[in-house]
């Protein structure tokens, strides 16, 4: 267990899956305060004006919307301790058929909505000399078929991640990244993954990625800056 007692935190793609995994998880471990932001309209399993949470409906991928939502999260909570960028969406197909809407929405959800929600925390926590990034990855960093868009937008969090770190180590910032594999969520059951299949891959649950992000996060992982963990049961 840890103590995030007065820290604010905030979660993209906070809504479900992963996302909600980690609210969750954050305000167990007595976060003062969590912010969501997600595309989807109110919250789906919590009354937002309850336990800690403030819940923006926003577009990651629109700079102005972000910039609101950030005021309202710093007048409300007066900081950020933790950016957990979780948002992402796939729309998979083979290269040579992909379409150019296709690419551009992966590239400007998962790599650019996680720039504009970075941008609007990081100079404030090094202006508070302290703070805690995390940047979603995947396994398909590594290259996977009919994900040409997507990897290029995860292998392109995993450069931002080692630089960034790099930027801010002086400032007690740590930014670090994961590389989950198949886990049980909504996208995945997109994907048509059979999770039954006894030759397809173990599945993971949102809860695993959630408790790994937590750590990372806590006073105990201080010195854990740039890493880059494959989160996979194995799977590669």
């Amino acid at each position: 267990m840890f103590d995030f007692t007065g820290k604010y935190v905030v979660v993209t793609g906070g809504n479900r899956g992963i996302g909600e995994a980690v609210v969750r998880r954050f305000l167990n471990e007595k976060a003062a305060g969590v912010a969501v932001l997600d595309v989807a309209e109110g919250l789906a399993y919590a009354d937002p004006s309850e336990g800690g949470i403030l819940y923006i409906g926003c577009d990651i991928t629109n700079r102005p919307a972000v910039a609101s939502a950030f005021e309202q999260i710093y007048a409300k909570f007066g900081r950020v301790d933790v950016l957990v960028n979780n948002a992402g969406i796939t729309r998979d197909g083979m290269f040579h058929k992909m379409s150019d809407d296709n690419w551009d929405s992966v590239i400007n959800v998962d790599l650019g909505g996680a720039y504009n929600c970075t941008r609007q925390v990081i100079n404030r926590m090094r202006g508070q000399a302290g703070g805690r990034i995390i940047f979603i990855s995947s396994i398909s960093f590594y290259g996977n078929v009919g994900q040409a868009n997507y990897a290029s937008a995860k292998g392109a969090l995993v450069s931002l991640t080692k630089t960034l770190a790099r930027e801010s180590a002086r400032k007690n910032i740590t930014v670090n990244c994961l590389l989950p594999a198949a886990i049980e969520t909504g996208m995945l059951e997109s994907l048509h993954y059979d999770k039954n299949d006894p030759n397809g891959p173990r599945m993971g649950k949102p809860e695993n990625v959630a408790s790994l992000i937590c750590y990372l996060c806590s006073d105990e992982a201080d010195f854990i800056n740039g890493a880059c963990i494959d989160i996979n049961g194995g799977a590669r």
